[in-house]
């Protein structure tokens, strides 16, 4: 599929042709991650946290993955 976007020549002028198509990229992007962002909300909808099976793939999860995210602070 393709789009097409037309910018006035006056914006082009302004700002320059790279910069806009970054700026209609970056958007894009952030279009995308919104979308992928929905369907996983709505994928959680329909996870059942206390599914003996999500438990225990949550606890593995953790035990494999969770020291990465645990740090010591010290003052």
């Amino acid at each position: 599929m393709e789009f097409k976007i037309q910018v006035g020549l006056e914006l082009v002028q302004q700002y320059g042709k790279d910069k806009i198509e970054k700026i209609i990229q970056d958007y894009l992007n952030l279009a995308i991650l919104k979308l992928a962002k929905q369907e996983l909300l709505d994928d959680l909808k329909t996870i059942d946290i206390k599914d003996n099976q999500w438990i225990a793939a949550r606890e593995k999860a953790w035990t494999e993955y969770g020291s990465k995210y645990l740090f010591k602070v010290t003052a």
